[in-house]
């Protein structure tokens, strides 16, 4: 919503009421952010499900606060588009991943203090219409947050994925952020901020006995429902898509005379469940949804739907030749390759001869019954066009899900050149992207580092012994990391075979980092290897002692002194680990617990919790999950927050099946780990 227009109604609702109310005032001062409290106009004793409107108060208090969202949010976005421009490539990459973290850190603190608004409004510490300001106001903030990501999304295509991989650009957790937001960005949330901004009057109904439900009326006809509960299932299909689409289509309003009109399918393997997107069409409405069915369950868990007054042009009639077509999959999947039958209406009546494209290609015409079996493409998604006279419509299958990361691979494979040659013992590569040399790219040939490339992307070294056709190089720069394998020509030229793009894990960034900084180091380099070499002989001779305090390490305990250093960095970057624990239930295969995520301050709401790669919700206010877990010798569970992370492992056996044993990654067990791996690299040094 633009400032100009918030201040012109602010000054109209001031002079329609004489003055602002001082408590009204007060209201608008309060920071939600950190889920501070806003104390609005109460109501008295309310029903769960209850009527109710803006205050003039509430307005006054609403508009201040998101006018001073919009002019920070403003100042912010004019410094960031100045520096963007001014920067060069990889400047460019690192202020779009620093701009991203501080987006996905505002996004979780707007999320928590929904939730904490939630958990009063339940307590009854909170009034309706409060409750109902408390989500306007976020509402506001959440388009704000989104609005930064679009600008991001739109920056980042002109940028190199290379430099946005090196620097850790995260596409997933840009994605997965916005998702958080959905519930305060969705239709439902925007009408009630319409409502308290003054754009819009009218009623709405809040309901969180069964998840959170808003349904907003106003005054000129505009209409807007939705609803969102815990996924119920398991993440997994039992559902066909036919019987989804159905149990989608039931739950949308049927009061208003007019047709809902399927327009887009996706079927989201990571966490098991179809969206479809409707839209509707009648006489004096027109409007859309979206609708996720449970891929387990076939139960719909989150709705938005939202109709308004149709306006026609001047032209514009109700012949029926208007009425438009839909198109439905009556058998078959949305899949890549799949053999699909379609079922072209319209106004719920079979159209005989309609023409049917599949992309760019016409397929066919239907039959009697409305229906044409057709072959999808393997591509990740499709549009289906069906005409029929005048009439038309459109369908949008999702057939592949492609993660962000792995998109961002597929674009640097493209991109991406290396080439060079062997010339008496020497070998030259060369590293570029888009045409331009890559500077500052590791590369390691046989596994061992060779040097690092130069402002045009080149470098030089001694060949290694690896055998005269082929040659592995690896390059690395900050999380980027690409395998190539060659093959050496008879006049000494590097041809490439293989290219394996990968993005490296934080930890081993951190770990060769230090490792760096340790080959960099001022102290003697024979006395560190030595000291290394041999950490119990070190920790018993205390003649050393002075060629330890040289290296800089703790005569000791020299093997966990690296380890408290990557923790330690882990510390300064933010990046604090998440702690897992089982608060109840029994470790066992298939048993039912109940899972506990902490931090230094005490219970994380919102964490996504993942078990074994699958997706399994996300943690309540109190910090808490129920889960079920898998019939197997051995579970993972991952969590997020953010950059944050944690993980936690079990391994059963038939001895110990009903209790298991425990790991916790990152904790006691993992440094072990390190401690070991260091030790083996050490002593090869």
């Amino acid at each position: 919503m633009k400032r100009t227009q918030l201040l012109a109604i602010l000054v109209a609702v001031g002079l329609a009421v004489g003055s602002v109310p001082g408590a009204a005032l007060a209201v608008g001062a309060a920071d939600l952010g950190g889920g501070a409290g806003v104390v609005a106009q109460a109501d008295g004793n309310e029903s769960a499900t209850s009527n109710g409107s803006a205050t003039t108060g509430q307005q006054l208090a609403t508009i201040i606060e998101i006018t001073d969202d919009e002019v920070s949010g403003d100042v912010e976005a004019a410094s960031l588009e100045a520096a963007f421009e001014d920067a060069n490539e990889s400047e460019r990459a690192e202020l779009l991943a620093e701009r991203a973290a501080s987006l996905r850190e505002q996004a979780n603190e707007t999320v928590t203090a929904q939730r904490e608004a939630t958990a009063a409004y339940d307590a009854g510490d909170l009034s309706r219409t409060a409750y109902a300001q408390r989500l306007a106001v976020l509402s506001s903030r959440a388009n704000t947050i989104d609005r930064g990501f679009e600008w991001l999304d739109d920056r980042a295509v002109d940028v190199s994925a290379l430099e946005l991989r090196a620097v850790g650009y995260d596409r997933s957790g840009n994605e997965a952020a916005r998702d958080r937001l959905a519930d305060l960005t969705s239709v439902g949330a925007s009408a009630l901020l319409a409502q308290y901004s003054g754009v819009q009057r009218g009623e709405f109904t809040l309901e969180t006995e069964n998840g959170l439900s808003i349904e907003v009326e106003n005054e000129d006809g505009e209409r807007s429902r939705e609803f969102e509960r815990d996924q119920p299932g398991d993440g997994t299909f039992l559902v066909n898509q036919s019987d989804a689409l159905a149990a989608a289509t039931a739950s949308l309003s049927t009061d208003v005379d007019g047709e809902w009109t399927l327009r887009s399918v996706d079927r989201d393997e990571d966490d098991g469940y179809f969206e479809f997107e409707f839209a509707f069409v009648g006489n004096e409405t027109t409007g859309e949804a979206e609708v996720s069915v449970d891929g387990e369950t076939g139960e719909v868990f989150e709705l938005e739907e939202e109709l308004e007054p149709r306006e026609r042009d001047d032209d514009e009639d109700d012949e029926a030749d208007e009425t438009p077509l839909s198109i439905g999959i009556v058998d078959g999947a949305a899949e890549p390759g799949a053999n699909v039958t379609l079922a072209v209406t319209a106004a719920g009546e079979p159209v005989e001869g309609a023409t049917v494209e599949l992309g760019d290609r016409t397929v066919g015409t239907t039959d009697a019954d409305g229906r044409i079996t057709v072959t999808l493409p393997d591509d990740e998604e499709v549009e289906i066009e069906i005409e029929d006279g005048e009439r038309e419509g459109e369908l949008e299958l999702r057939l592949r899900s492609i993660s962000a990361e792995e998109r961002a691979d597929a674009e640097i494979r493209e991109r991406l050149t290396v080439d060079g040659s062997v010339d008496n013992g020497t070998v030259t590569v060369s590293v570029g992207y888009d045409g331009e040399g890559v500077a500052d790219v590791t590369v390691l040939a046989g596994g061992e580092r060779v040097g690092t490339t130069g402002e045009n992307g080149t470098l030089s070294f001694a060949a290694p012994s690896t055998g005269d056709d082929e040659l592995d190089v690896t390059l690395v720069k900050g999380a980027f990391e690409a395998e190539l394998e060659f093959e050496v020509g008879a006049d000494g030229a590097l041809a490439l075979d293989e290219v394996d793009v990968e993005e490296r894990d934080v930890d081993d960034r951190e770990r060769e980092d230090d490792e760096e900084d340790d080959a960099e180091d001022g102290g003697d380099a024979e006395d560190d290897a030595d000291d290394t070499g041999d950490a119990e002989d070190d920790a018993d001779d205390t003649g050393d002692a002075e060629g330890d305090a040289e290296d800089g390490d703790d005569a000791e305990d020299a093997d966990d002194a690296e380890d408290d250093a990557d923790d330690t960095d882990g510390v300064e970057d933010g990046e604090e680990t998440l702690g897992i624990d089982v608060v109840s239930g029994n470790l066992a295969p298939g048993a039912t617990v109940t899972l506990e995520v902490t931090d230094g301050d005490g219970a994380v709401a919102g964490a996504d919790v993942e078990i074994d790669d699958e997706g399994v919700g996300s943690t309540d206010v109190d910090g808490q999950l129920t889960v079920t877990l898998p019939d197997a010798d051995e579970v993972e569970i991952v969590v997020e927050d953010g950059d944050r992370e944690g993980e936690l492992e079990f391994e059963f056996d038939e001895s110990d099946a009903d209790d298991g044993s425990e790991e916790t990654d990152g904790d006691e067990s993992d440094d072990s780990e390190e401690a070991d791996e260091d030790d083996d690299r050490e002593g090869d040094e």
